[in-house]
């Protein structure tokens, strides 16, 4: 089942699901009881739970920028948790600014019960049980 998660994040971030296309993340990949976490430092901290909670986060996470993309470098496959190594890129290209970012992600059947957002790989992956 871990490759399965593996492709499943690899493929929420190749087909831009949580920046332009939020509901279709939380409707198609996502549990209903899906929990998402920003960390204390965004503009937008907090958990937020269930589908409509998430859809709206991750839309108003878009809107705070013209533009809002996150970069996929490397997936960490943990079993039922995957972590991602991400650049965040936000405002027009001639002034961007990028954010590294480790989101990690928790799967069950196939579906996303958990993604929390966070500025540090090594704590995302010592968290998730593997250190570097």
């Amino acid at each position: 089942m871990s490759e399965e998660n593996v492709e499943i994040v690899r493929r929420i971030y190749e087909e831009g699901l949580i920046d332009r296309d939020p509901k279709r993340f939380v409707y198609d990949f996502a549990a209903p009881d899906i929990e998402y976490v920003n960390p204390p430092e965004a503009v937008d901290p907090g958990i937020r739970s269930g589908r409509a909670e998430v859809n709206l986060a991750l839309r108003r996470a878009r809107q705070t920028s013209a533009s809002y993309r996150h970069e996929l470098h490397e997936l960490f496959d943990l079993g039922d948790t995957v972590v991602a190594a991400v650049s965040r890129h936000t405002g027009p290209p001639s002034s961007n600014k990028i954010q590294e970012e480790a989101h990690t992600w928790t799967l069950r059947d196939g579906k996303v019960l958990r993604f929390e957002r966070g500025p540090n790989l090594e704590a995302a992956l010592e968290a998730a049980g593997l250190s570097e």
